[in-house]
Parts: structure tokens; sequence; C-alpha cells
């Protein structure tokens, strides 16, 4: 019963960290603005501020925590090239399409990055939530193939949400595309980080008890 109860609260702070504040902010109202604006047929204008939103709370949040981590800080990059091509191209679909090319490009970066001494992913958790641990268990084989099982995990969620999103923006309107891709890496980023922090965890603990 202890044990159920453990992992029901487990799930219920999964799930809280996901469906809180932030996921409002960024998620819900980009795709509300959005759909507002393209039901009127100004789509342009739509995503134009919907862009400029997610851009605004990227920086909003390195304002308040004086920091940055590098998926974010390559996601505000990605809106703004996605931003300004719309801008200049007057073309909706060119916003649309560049979170495919973000996720394709983020994919194999993080493939890429598995040829390095630190993937990306074990640069990233150790940066934001791995500070204290000990030169002497990082050097443990175990600690560097745990970021690699992690790094190849978060490769192949990028393919999977290029996938998905190539085949929903030429299957649904613009309105669901937009609210159902925002909704999907809203969601699906979140449970891949609190995996990556909790994975570790339990991967070091089956390597000393063996």
């Amino acid at each position: 019963m202890k044990q159920s109860s453990n992992n029901t609260n487990k799930n219920q702070s999964i799930l809280k960290n996901i469906f809180n504040k932030e996921f409002v902010v960024s998620a819900i109202i980009p795709v509300i603005i959005f759909s507002a604006f393209d039901k009127f047929k100004m789509t342009l204008t739509g995503v134009i501020l919907s862009g400029l939103w997610c851009i605004g709370v990227v920086l909003i949040d390195f304002i308040k925590e004086h920091k940055i981590n590098a998926l974010a800080a390559m996601a505000g990059i990605f809106s703004a090239i996605g931003l300004i091509g719309t801008v200049v191209s007057k073309n909706p679909t060119f916003y649309l399409v560049a979170p495919i090319v973000q996720d394709w490009l983020y994919a194999l970066i993080f493939f890429v990055s598995l040829f390095f001494e630190r993937s990306l992913i074990q640069i990233i958790v150790e940066q934001s939530f791995l500070k204290n641990v000990s030169e002497e268990f990082r050097r443990k084989p175990k600690y560097k193939s745990a970021w690699r099982i992690l790094t190849c995990a978060w490769g192949i969620l990028n393919i999977s949400q290029a996938v998905l999103r190539m085949i929903l923006l030429h299957s649904i309107s613009m309105s669901s595309y937009y609210a159902i891709s925002m909704a999907y890496s809203n969601i699906s980023g979140p449970l891949l980080i609190a995996f990556s922090i909790s994975f570790p965890k339990w991967y070091w603990k089956t390597g000393t008890k063996s």
C-alpha cells in the first residue's frame, strides 16, 4: 500500500510539473492567440504575435533566473529564426515548418554529441540539477553510459516529433496542427526531463547491486 501511495504521489507530482502555470503560458496562450487570428483569416498576424509571445517567455525566464539552459536557448533561437523568416516571406507556413526543421536539427545535435566526451543531455542535466556530484563518481563507466542512453532517447523523441508534425501539417488545419504541435512538445519535453532526472538514479543503483 505504501509503495502504491508513493507511486501515486510521484505521478501526481509529475503531472503538476507539466500542467502548471508555465504550460499555460508557453503552450496554451500561443495557441489561443494563433487560433483567434486564424479564425478571422489573419493567419500571418496570428503567427507573428504567437511567435513573439513564445520568444518573450524565454526572455522573461532569462531575466528572472539570470540563466538559461541549452534547450531553452535553442528553442528561443529557432523561434526567432522562424519568426523572422515568416515576416520576410509573409508566409505563415514558414513558422509552422520551422519546428519540423528544429526537431531534425535537435536529433542530429543529440546524436553527434555522442561522439564527444560529454553528451548534450549530460551537460544540460549537470548544469541544472547535478552540480554537487563528486569527480570520483563522474569517472565511473555507468555514470557516462546513463547520459548516452538518455541522449539517444532525446534524439528519438525529436525524430518522432518531426515525423508527427510532418504528417499533421499535411492532413489537418493550421490551427489544429499548431495546437497539437505545441501541446505535444510541451508535454513530451517535461516528461523526458523528469525521466532524465529519475532514470540515472535507478540505473546507477542497479549498477551498485550487481
